[in-house]
């Protein structure tokens, strides 16, 4: 049963075998798992559990539903925009359906720094085989691509840049386009369609609207969790919920885990929890062209361009090129200028694509609790990750004008607009990338919690299970030792079924 703040009538006091704070891509495979060999499993998910006859595909309506802080969340000083979801079924309510297996030079990097003694080679692959299958994961074709791939591809080719098509798990798609706010067709095999609901069909409870606030332990165990029940519109505290389990997982994000981890002082001698966050902070280049695009319509992101990522440690090109649009309310937040100027570009808003920059980062940010349900998140790329910045801009906005473009624009507060690929070379060489200077997002929270085979040097082992405690584990995109580099849904679901196999041996 699915349960939320309207049907929730009273405070509670509930036992189970197994509790999951966080129904996402981590913690679904994590409860199903449990569930389907009858075990007692209780998933408790801060968000509200929506519908695909939720999903209007009105930006004002689905932002502030799917997204914390009504998609407005943001570091601590507003210099970088960190979109994150919310609801049962996390962020895969809302993500674009990218599927990519860890690349092979990072895996080898996390095992080389942390050994990973639990999650061989083989397991990791098997593993990700069974989840493909799951979840419905399949390679795009040409006649997927819709006007911004079509130009992107058009630009890369031209370019003589590797490319390729993309995998995504979605299945009966209709191509909308409206994937990023809910899909209402039903057509994302996520984690509410792929996981959550045969648990809950084999006796599984989720309490939907119900915040996670605090672990209590004793000695080396947790005994319980504390969590409030608030109206999902007003953030009322309505009711308070008390979860009594042999075993908890945090699933909570990379942000949201860490932050419930130091808000219940769960020991930390080392001191490592909720550092080492990385975020793949992405950039976009917009462009006019002649023709009409109508880039808001058809699958979102179908197409990369890889020939300037190396996924080595400390290389020298580590940008992900890929299309980036937005419908318009998005569009016009992220565009510059103002008045006539801002009106001029969305004008042009048929005509347009978009292509982002996404970087394989390696600074290490940070995240803390912020009062009772908050997250103070720190984060600015070092000087190494801001020329990988700068690179993606360049090259996004060569594919642009390679693609046939009349204008690549850089939304810096000043619109830099670009008309030949001497003029990209001459402004960018030496740009220098500022707070505040132009808007910088990211999608993908790594990091904070990490698996490893040293207490000293990680959080959790390669089984999830936190070092300092007996029955508590972790189960998310927390658990990355490193920036991924790549669409981390995909790992996050294969970890979670590794991690929810391996408790059932302690139940």
């Amino acid at each position: 049963m699915i349960y939320t703040s309207t049907n929730i009538k009273r405070d509670m006091v509930l036992k189970a075998d197994l509790c999951v704070i966080g129904s996402g891509a981590g913690g679904s495979p994590v409860a199903w798992t449990a569930a389907k060999q009858g075990k007692r499993v209780v998933v408790l998910e801060a968000g509200h559990f929506w519908q695909p006859k939720d999903f209007t595909q009105l930006e004002h309506e689905m932002f502030p539903r799917l997204y914390h802080d009504s998609g407005g969340r943001a570091t601590k000083d507003k210099a970088v925009h960190i979109h994150q979801g919310k609801g049962v079924g996390g962020s895969t309510l809302h993500n674009i359906n990218l599927c990519g297996r860890v690349p092979k030079k990072v895996e080898a990097y996390w095992r080389e720094e942390h050994t990973l003694t639990g999650l061989s080679e083989k397991t990791l692959k098997s593993t990700y085989q069974e989840i493909e299958k799951h979840i419905r994961v399949s390679r795009l074709t040409e006649s997927q691509l819709n006007g911004n791939n079509l130009v992107f591809k058009r630009g890369v080719d031209a370019l003589g840049y590797k490319g390729g098509y993309l995998q995504h798990n979605r299945h009966g798609c209709a191509q909308s386009g409206f994937c990023e706010l809910g899909c209402p067709f039903d057509a994302k095999q996520n984690a509410l369609r792929s996981f959550i609901a045969p648990a809950v069909e084999s006796g599984a409870m989720v309490l939907a609207d119900t915040w996670a606030t605090r672990l209590v332990y004793q000695g080396p165990k947790v005994v319980g969790v504390q969590a409030t029940v608030r109206e999902p519109v007003t953030g009322k505290s309505l009711h308070q919920v008390t979860i009594h389990a042999d075993v908890f997982c945090v699933s909570a994000s990379a942000t949201g885990s860490a932050a419930l981890l130091l808000r219940s002082d769960i020991p930390d001698p080392y001191r490592l929890v909720g550092s080492r966050l990385f975020i793949h902070p992405a950039v976009a280049v917009a462009g006019i062209f002649r023709e009409t695009l109508n880039s808001w319509s058809g699958i979102p992101q179908s197409y990369e361009c890889t020939e300037f990522m190396d996924f080595s440690h400390g290389a020298a090109h580590r940008v992900w090129l890929l299309p980036a649009f937005a419908h318009p309310v998005g569009a016009s937040s992220i565009l510059s200028g103002f008045g006539p100027e801002h009106a001029k570009y969305m004008k042009d808003y048929a005509h347009m694509a978009s292509f982002g920059a996404v970087v394989h980062d390696e600074t290490p940010g940070s995240v803390r609790p912020k009062g009772e349900f908050g997250v103070d998140i720190r984060y600015w790329p070092d000087v190494a990750d801001r020329k990988q910045m700068v690179l993606g801009l360049r090259e996004a906005s060569r594919i642009m004008l390679a693609a046939g473009a009349k204008k690549a624009l850089i939304p810096f507060a000043k619109t830099m607009e670009l008309t030949s690929i001497k003029e990209i070379d001459k402004r960018l060489s030496a740009l220098e990338i500022n707070k505040f200077d132009l808007n910088i997002t990211a999608v993908h929270p790594m990091g904070t919690v990490w698996m490893g085979d040293e207490p000293a040097r990680s959080c959790v082992s390669a089984y999830g299970k936190y070092h300092h405690m007996d029955n508590l584990f972790v189960s998310d995109t927390s658990l990355f030792p490193s920036s991924l580099g790549a669409p981390p849904q995909l790992t996050t679901y294969t970890l979670g079924l590794h991690i929810g196999r391996h408790i059932m041996s302690m139940l």
